[in-house]
């Protein structure tokens, strides 16, 4: 495949193609082509196997499946699930921005778990400025955590303002 498929920017910039834009492609470039899933539950949790077929009526076409396993959440929970292992089956064709395996969505959560993440280190690293007692250490700290957001730079500002208010 040439042609670049559509993208949407998403959190961070980056651009990535969306499972409907991808089966869109899919059906103009192979009008004899399939898209079948499949899902296994496993208690709480269903997977899906996506297989895809270029051509139908020719055996060595070429084929591709994706999985994906995840929470049986509702309706959309099972939707989302498919959708990402046809994605990724795609994908495995070709039909991708970029290279990216990954679904928008999938881009979406790991960038909010990564903010989420990042957010959790930076009230660990608060509370362990609560716990320095002089600057000599306050200084030692911020140069072993520095860049990591005005939010704990700010943090540090004022422990230090603290800290000489203290001194005074």
């Amino acid at each position: 495949m040439t042609k670049k498929t559509k993208t949407i920017k998403i959190t961070g910039g980056a651009d990535y193609a969306k499972v409907a834009e991808r089966i869109k492609e899919f059906r103009a470039d192979c009008p004899n082509g399939s898209i079948k899933t499949t899902p296994t539950f496993q208690g709480d949790n269903v997977m899906f196997t996506a297989e895809v077929i270029k051509d139908l009526s020719n055996e060595a076409s070429a084929r591709a499946t994706g999985n994906a396993f995840g929470a049986n959440k509702g309706v959309k929970g099972f939707e989302k699930i498919e959708s990402i292992s046809v994605g990724r089956a795609l994908a495995m064709l070709g039909y991708c921005a970029d290279g990216e395996i990954a679904t928008s969505e999938e881009m979406e959560e790991f960038q909010e778990f990564q903010k989420t993440k990042k957010e959790e280190k930076i009230q660990e690293l608060m509370a362990q400025v609560d716990e320095i007692k002089d600057l000599e250490s306050l200084r030692k700290f911020y140069s072993e955590n520095k860049g990591l957001g005005s939010e704990l730079d700010a943090y540090i500002t004022n422990k230090s303002k603290e800290l000489k208010d203290e001194n005074n």
